[in-house]
């Protein structure tokens, strides 16, 4: 008599939750908890929390005074060239809290993140673009209330930083080339972030959608319900995005900070060649440092 053995279910695809600055892996649980609801029957989320410990972010309190421990994923403040190696950095942390719980990076098709937690997932995507070969299934992110809470300067920066990578992967427009769903409060103090920001991705790639609250995650059943549908459309689409070959952080920062690595003659630089290859050992340097800070906070939460 043969047993009865039941077929194993397959593995979901998985999404990563990165919450705000100043919030934690619980409370994004606690406001994504509708969300969550929807998009588990498709993957399987999981929430991290932030290296950098952090006072209370915008709208924490007094809701979540009993679920201390707040971080974000990011410094308040770091020139241009800093802010890429510690995403590198970032990446590498969110790799190692991975692994701390048996979960396979290869595993994660797409990231979703609100304010900074938006900003970080983009920027995983960016490195991904890039060729990094930390998420190499990386497809898709979805950024809620994503912004730089009003900071002009802040942004002018991330503008300059996606027409980079634009130009690097020979895109003639200057907009982000990666598939994404953005989605704004139109309540938010920080909406015109939000919308500046869409206007940097480019269109044929990007998802959008305005819903009636403040800084916030959808929260109602329908706003839920059009988000959704949104995140199946780009994740449909996406699905035949994975082209670059992946390689080392320190290759990418080499690209980064010398133009296309190669393949344009241009004269443009901020100083001599030798200022160049100064700033590039600089960033190396700091991306190794940070990524040591990362792992030790990394192993101080385990």
């Amino acid at each position: 008599m043969l047993r009865n053995v039941k077929t194993p279910k397959p593995r979901k695809p998985i999404m990563l939750m990165l919450h705000g600055s100043g919030s934690s892996a619980a409370i994004f649980g606690v406001q994504t908890h509708l969300l969550a609801k929807s998009l588990s029957k498709t993957y399987d989320l999981i929430y991290l929390d932030a290296p950098i410990p952090s006072a209370p972010g915008p709208g924490v309190l007094p809701l979540f005074a009993d679920m201390p421990s707040y971080s974000r994923w990011l410094a308040p403040s770091l020139p241009s060239s800093l802010r890429v190696a510690e995403l590198f950095g970032v990446a590498q942390y969110i790799a190692q809290q991975l692994q701390l719980q048996n979960i396979d990076a290869n595993d994660v098709v797409s990231i979703l993140g609100f304010s900074q937690g938006a900003m970080t997932a983009l920027s995983m995507l960016a490195l991904r673009l890039l060729g990094l070969a930390t998420f190499p299934s990386l497809r898709f992110v979805v950024a809620i209330g994503a912004g730089t809470t009003g900071d002009v300067a802040q942004m002018d920066g991330i503008e300059k930083m996606m027409g980079k990578l634009s130009e690097y992967l020979e895109r003639s427009d200057g907009r982000f080339p990666g598939y994404t769903v953005q989605a704004c409060g139109l309540r938010d103090l920080w909406y015109k972030d939000g919308k500046r920001l869409q206007g940097m991705c480019a269109r044929e790639m990007t998802k959008t959608m305005d819903y009636r609250d403040g800084h916030v995650v959808p929260r109602t059943k329908v706003n839920v319900n059009k988000l959704v549908g949104l995140i199946a459309d780009v994740e449909e689409a996406s699905k035949c995005s994975l082209q670059n070959t992946v390689g080392e952080a320190k290759d990418l920062m080499g690209r980064l900070f010398s133009g296309r690595g190669g393949g344009s003659d241009s004269e443009e630089s901020e100083g001599s060649e030798d200022g160049g290859s100064d700033s590039e050992e600089g960033a190396e340097e700091v991306m190794e440092r940070l990524a040591v800070l990362l792992a030790e906070k990394a192993e101080m939460r385990t």
